[in-house]
């Protein structure tokens, strides 16, 4: 089943909407925001002349800040559980393994990475780790739950300008609940005509996006920071993207580079997509 969210949103929760679920805040907001016509009369585009309908974009690590929350409680873990483990394990290693072999249970998102590392302490140190420790680990998590939104330099105006000429969208993976949170208290919800949290980026995902969409692929490009989930199955549909590096990469995400392909294209930093999208 993919999980999915469509928002089109407005400011950030509220305490009542706090209490609700991620559906029903989606939907009184979708409710909301097609009420106001002089926004979307504003959003109309006529007359489009770029070679894209729709730009959508990966949320983290090319909206706003994220790896480097989860490599910090990477070293956490090593720094605390080495005391458990014999010399020379690597304990990095053991945790990205853990990951993988997890994948397909837990999915992706913070939920999943503190599972997997709670397993990797357990496991990797028979057992010896200490209860103090593991809640230690436990507070990595919550704070990684918890932590603001931080937007890349740029952001803000990148999605207003792009959305003067084509429609925009997110398309993120990971746990449902604190991407749709992430998303309702990023600031710039209220930019975007669509927004998608899948429990994958594969081709059917993909595909099944574009249906909805109402685009088709050659008319259509994304953004993000990950070859291996924002580039290379939307280009094997026939659509475009673009590569936005983060300096920090999480290893499961790790790609080859398409070389010379002619829907492909990598720009320095997120300010630059524009130009990009309209020198195609």
């Amino acid at each position: 089943m993919v999980a999915t969210v469509v928002v089109f949103v407005d400011e950030v929760a509220s305490a009542e909407e706090q209490a609700l679920t991620a559906k029903d805040i989606v939907t009184r907001r979708r409710r909301a925001r097609r009420d106001r016509t002089e926004f979307m009369s504003g959003a109309t585009l006529g007359g489009n002349t770029s070679r894209f309908d729709v730009v959508a974009f990966d949320a983290d690590d090319t909206l706003w800040h994220s790896e480097d929350g989860f490599h910090a409680a990477e070293n956490t873990f090593c720094e605390l559980v080495r005391p458990f483990v014999t010399e020379g394990v690597d304990l990095r290693a053991v945790l990205t393994a853990t990951e993988r072999v997890n994948l397909p249970t837990y999915g992706y998102g913070v939920k999943a990475f503190g599972l997997s590392m709670l397993e990797a302490a357990i496991s990797v140190s028979e057992g010896r780790v200490s209860s103090d420790v593991l809640e230690k680990l436990l507070s990595v998590i919550r704070e990684l739950l918890l932590a603001p939104v931080r937007l890349l330099s740029g952001v803000a105006e990148v999605i207003v300008d792009l959305a003067k000429d084509h429609r925009v969208a997110i398309i993120t993976k990971g746990d449902l609940v604190h991407q749709t949170r992430k998303v309702s208290t990023s600031g710039i919800d209220h930019l975007f005509d669509h927004v998608e949290i899948v429990l994958e980026k594969d081709v059917p995902t993909y595909e099944r996006v574009l249906r909805e969409l109402d685009v088709e692929p050659h008319r259509f490009c994304m953004v993000g920071n990950s070859v291996k989930s924002d580039a290379l199955p939307v280009l094997e549909l026939g659509g475009h993207a673009v590569h936005v590096p983060y300096h920090v990469l999480w290893e499961l995400e790790r790609a080859e580079h398409p070389v010379n392909h002619p829907r492909f294209g990598q720009v320095e930093a997120i300010t630059d997509v524009p130009s990009w999208v309209r020198g195609r």
